[in-house]
């Protein structure tokens, strides 16, 4: 039932794009349109079928150029889901913000930080040349997308396959640095549009042997830092553009509705992870991946 659930509120939310969509608005972007992907984006940026793939493939479709305007709401949709990780991981946050306060001791909260911290620097990769072009590339190609929503189908199902130990259980074990530091890889390919970042994360944490629970909380943890970097850079090359011709309510909208579905579907993805109920999704990512590639054929 919660499976249903989840697919459900994807297929509400493209449906509502579908809907709501002006091609007559610049840029594709109007206020209606942007509640339907921030609708989009947080019904799938926790659940495992690639947040960045879904809002490349509805903003190629709705014909809204990434660099002038798809890509600047792809931060502001992803921002609102920040939050609803912050939020959910509230304790777990405030006790990490306190390790530097407190005298240096052995602690859990100073070992997540510190492999968080290594599973983190992998992403300064980013800022390598090329890099954002090549990102950009992939969002502008459905078939490009679709490839890569394959993959993330297969790294799910090989993951998933495997029983691991105390996988329904509560467990704020924090990783070995080799593991974070592997993990931290798997976050890295995942700015590639269609690569999910949970998926990849919790995919590669259950390989390296973290509990289902534990592979979930790290993964979600290391979420804070990368999509504040990814924020950070973007308002960096806003600060010497002109805005004076933005409408910044759509942008507004799409924030608020994507920190509140994406809250209801992080307590979902916590669930079906615990359980190892994740077919459904292998099959999703599927379907959609080979759509895109017949669609940008």
């Amino acid at each position: 039932m919660l499976l249903r659930l989840a697919i459900a509120l994807g297929v509400l939310a493209v449906a509502g794009v579908a809907w709501a969509a002006d091609p007559g608005a610049e840029g594709g972007l109007t206020v209606p349109v942007a509640i339907a992907l921030g609708a989009l984006q947080g019904a799938t940026e926790f659940l495992p079928v690639s947040s960045s793939g879904h809002l490349a493939l509805g903003q190629a479709f709705f014909g809204i150029d990434p660099e002038a305007g798809g890509h600047r709401f792809s931060i502001v949709a992803h921002v609102g889901t920040l939050l609803a990780v912050v939020w959910m991981y509230r304790r777990d946050v405030l006790e990490l913000a306190m390790v530097p306060l407190r005298p240096r001791t052995a602690s859990p909260a100073r070992q997540t930080l510190l492999m968080m911290v290594v599973a983190t620097l992998p992403l300064g990769l980013v800022l390598a040349p090329g890099v954002e072009d090549a990102i950009l590339a992939v969002e502008g190609s459905p078939r490009l997308v679709g490839a890569c929503l394959l993959t993330t189908a297969a790294v799910l199902w090989i993951a998933f396959s495997r029983k691991s130990e105390a996988g329904d259980a509560l467990d704020p074990t924090p990783p070995t640095p080799v593991q974070a530091l592997m993990v931290g890889l798997a976050q890295l390919v995942a700015v590639l549009p269609g690569i999910s970042r949970s998926g990849s994360t919790i995919a590669a944490g259950l390989g390296l042997g973290l509990s289902r629970s534990a592979a979930a909380r790290f993964s979600f943890l290391i979420s804070i830092p990368a999509i504040l970097g990814a924020t950070v850079l973007e308002l960096r090359k806003l600060l010497g553009q002109s805005t004076s011709a933005l409408d910044p309510v759509p942008y507004a909208a799409g924030f608020v509705v994507s920190f509140v579905v994406g809250l209801a579907c992080l307590r979902l993805l916590l669930l079906l992870v615990r359980t190892g109920r994740i077919t459904g999704f292998v099959v999703y990512l599927a379907l959609v991946g080979g759509a895109a590639i017949v669609w940008g054929a």
